[in-house]
């Protein structure tokens, strides 16, 4: 019987040199593994991965869920990096249960960073709406 051992996501990229500067510089990743058409990259163990395209607009709709223990701390390392955070995309509690907060990269890739919040639906609202 065959076993999953992880699910890789793997976002377009309209160039690998200035995917790999940005998550490394930005975002504290490292690059494990380059090839012409696939840039291979880790933080905390857990990669990610980007293919190369010459079609702007893919990255527009592509998006992947980092979820995070830890959430606040991580966004305030994040904010401390110029011009990384938009007001738009800070951190704050959804309707659904995550802290969130959202990064979109060069090619406009969406990351969201999200941590569930403690709560108990019998008592009421969630924490912070």
């Amino acid at each position: 019987m065959a076993t999953i051992i992880a699910l890789v996501p793997q976002l377009p990229s309209t160039c690998l040199e200035r995917t790999s500067r940005f998550y490394r510089q930005k975002l504290g990743f490292r690059e494990v593994g380059r090839y012409p058409e696939l840039l291979v990259l880790k933080l905390h163990e857990q990669e990610l991965q980007f293919w190369l395209t010459t079609d702007a607009t893919l990255a527009e709709t592509s998006s992947c869920y980092v979820r995070v223990q830890g959430i606040a701390a991580l966004y305030q390392a994040y904010a401390a990096v110029p011009g990384l955070l938009r007001p738009e995309h800070a951190l704050a509690v959804r309707a659904w249960g995550m802290s969130e907060f959202y990064v979109l990269d060069p090619d406009g890739n969406l990351l969201k960073f999200g941590e569930p919040v403690p709560w108990e639906p019998e008592v009421g609202q969630l924490p912070g709406l």
